[in-house]
């Protein structure tokens, strides 16, 4: 599966747990299937669709430690937990059974070992204004932060039905993703439209300075396109 993130290298990622994980399992095991969770309410919260789609609805191949932050202020730890970006909701797993995280969610991070001992880390945070995608409970990675902006992902995979001639049809998961830049003192929500990522794209939607403009191409015309790049802007922004 191919996703994105934002690397972190630490050498530790330790929490300390004030709250324990909860939820109530109901349903088939393991990722994949005609999957099932029902949470404490009693709603049914499917996490798959059919037993033959191809690709994960999850947004990590594997469960991984992290911290989640409720929004009455608890927090716990877990090192089983990932993330569902057709269903927009984090799980735990406990004896290759998966349960829906209960309680409201502020933001919660989820942090993956890489061989070389360092960490890729991935936090998400709910709370900002409604946009076309979303609404106040949605998700967003926070690729970066500073006094001025954060630059943010708002990522969903949905199932697309391929049509083969002379054959069955297939499904499959498609990953959605759209950038956003929130401007912290107006809290507002700019979109990053266009169908190439690039920092051209932040500068045409922000009230951007051309002179500030111009500084930064000094020494960074040459990358100027994907993500990184736009972290990069961002961040320079802040400075």
């Amino acid at each position: 599966m191919k996703y994105f993130i934002v690397i972190v290298s630490i050498l530790a990622f330790s929490f300390s747990a004030s709250a324990q994980a909860s939820g109530k399992h109901m349903g088939s095991t393991g990722v994949g299937g005609d999957l099932s969770i029902q949470n404490n309410e009693g709603k049914m919260i499917p996490i798959g669709a059919q037993a033959d789609t191809k690709g994960n609805p999850l947004l990590l191949d594997n469960w991984v430690s992290g911290k989640v932050n409720l929004k009455n202020g608890s927090s716990f730890s877990d090192s089983a937990l990932n993330y569902s970006l057709f269903e927009d909701k984090l799980y735990f797993k406990r004896d290759n059974q998966f349960f829906i995280v209960a309680g409201i969610i502020n933001d919660f991070y989820l942090a993956v070992d890489n061989a070389n001992k360092s960490q890729q880390l991935y936090h998400f945070v709910s709370g900002y204004p409604a946009s076309a995608n979303s609404n106040e409970n949605t998700f967003f990675q926070l690729l970066t932060d500073g006094g001025k902006y954060q630059l943010l992902k708002w990522q969903h995979k949905k199932i697309r039905e391929v049509y083969n001639y002379g054959g069955a049809n297939e499904t499959e998961y498609v990953n959605q993703e759209v950038y956003y830049v929130f401007e912290k003192v107006a809290h507002k929500m700019w979109s990053i439209n266009g169908n190439k990522t690039n920092v051209q794209q932040i500068k045409n939607t922000l009230p951007i300075d051309e002179s500030i403009w111009k500084a930064y191409l000094e020494n960074h015309a040459a990358n100027s396109k994907g993500e990184q790049a736009l972290i990069d802007f961002v961040s320079y922004l802040n400075k």
